[in-house]
């Protein structure tokens, strides 16, 4: 087992945990209680804050920060990013696809709820699903992780500055992304680090299966290079 997977199994395990806190199917009592208070809490305080010119711009970077930004940056790292920028793309897209039914799974095995949130208030409205992982979060994550090991890595020789700062561009623009789902009212905090923990887990998996998923992929390929 390498460092990656072992990372993998601990992120995994703490998003499991965490689901069990905040699913309103199991009950812990007081181990949960204050937590589901304090998360509530930060949840209305954020959105107490809401500023006139920042709303749409919230509004923006949840409704196109996930699908339309990251789609973008696999094909811009396929397409000009050198060999290494392939397998970054063919890794991003590959953990991404089985992020989505494996969020959806998720979020009915956990059944919580959506926030209420007064329709005089309402930023954006909330999806019909439910709330854990967020589902933006769980996106945005994976592509950052997955950009920063296997692309601008620092213990990577050929990394270069331009890596680093498309990194911390990328990184930023997931963390705004990740706010404006408390911000708009779609999530309560939790639910965003529960998207962070299962995009980073389920990242860490596949960058530490690297090895195994390009001998598979030469495998398959193998009869259609004849």
């Amino acid at each position: 087992m390498n460092q990656y997977t072992a990372i993998s199994i601990a992120v995994l395990a703490v998003f499991t945990i965490l689901a069990m806190m905040v699913s309103p199917k199991v009950n812990l009592g007081l181990l949960n209680l204050p937590l589901i208070k304090e998360d509530t809490a930060v949840f209305l305080q954020v959105n107490k804050l809401h500023y006139t010119p920042l709303n749409q711009f919230m509004v923006l970077m949840t409704q196109y920060g996930r699908e339309l930004i990251w789609s973008m940056v696999i094909v811009v790292l396929f397409i000009f990013g050198g060999s290494r920028g392939k397998k970054t793309a063919a890794i991003m897209a590959l953990a991404m696809i089985v992020l989505i039914p494996v969020g959806i799974v998720s979020k009915e095995i956990v059944a919580r709820p959506r926030p209420f949130i007064p329709k005089t208030d309402f930023i954006l409205a909330a999806d019909s699903q439910y709330a854990y992982p967020s589902g933006h979060a769980t996106i945005v994550s994976a592509g950052v992780v997955i950009l920063v090991t296997l692309y601008s890595n620092k213990n990577n020789n050929n990394s270069s500055s331009k890596k680093k700062a498309l990194s911390i561009v990328l990184l930023i623009e997931a963390a705004i992304v990740c706010f404006s789902r408390v911000y708009v009212g779609g999530h309560y905090p939790l639910d965003v680090v529960g998207g962070i923990l299962l995009g980073a887990g389920i990242s860490f998996l596949f960058v530490g299966q690297i090895r195994r998923i390009q001998n598979l992929y030469a495998m398959t390929s193998k009869p259609f290079r004849k």
